[in-house]
């Protein structure tokens, strides 16, 4: 039960880092532009990591009169120091450096997700009928052939007396 509740959080994790993300799709567009520096105010800028792995960039701003934020969520052995703002210079799209320059940590991790959830499921599925197995009854007639580690006789009870050599 334990197995399939972990490998539902890594399936619902995938979807739900690319949704909540939800720039992907508009910084691979801007990946083929020229970006330069937007100079577009940013409040509550900031970037965490947990297990100095995964990582959690966000920032709020205003553009055309609409207050928008951003977040972004990624595994990387490095953390961002900085998050500034571009724009695409045809397409005057908002994306940050953090955008840019972890795009493919951010792919790589809504896939991810769901890849180790799919892994998981096969081990457990497989470490169900290999325990099934080894506790099936035995076939009659063969259990002269093994011998118990109980049955088998120690040194200590070969001996006659303790401490005496032999």
């Amino acid at each position: 039960m334990r197995a399939l509740v972990f490998f539902l959080a890594l399936v619902l994790a995938g979807p739900f880092f690319f949704f909540t993300d939800g720039s992907i799709v508009k910084d691979l567009k801007l990946k083929a532009e020229t970006l330069s520096p937007a100079y577009i105010p940013t409040e509550n800028r900031r970037c965490r990591s947990n297990l100095f792995i995964f990582h959690h960039c966000s920032y709020d701003y205003v553009f055309q009169q609409k207050e928008l934020d951003q977040d972004y969520f990624f595994l990387s052995f490095g953390a961002p120091e900085t998050v500034e703002l571009m724009r695409g210079n045809s397409t005057g799209g908002i994306t940050s450096d953090v955008g840019q320059n972890y795009l493919f940590n951010r792919i790589a991790t809504a896939v991810a997700f769901p890849i180790f959830a799919l892994i998981i499921l096969i081990r457990s599925l497989s470490g169900t009928k290999s325990r099934s197995r080894a506790s099936a009854p035995s076939v009659p007639g063969t259990e002269h052939q093994v011998r118990s580690a109980a049955s088998l006789p120690t040194h200590a009870a070969r001996r006659t007396q303790f401490g005496k050599r032999r």
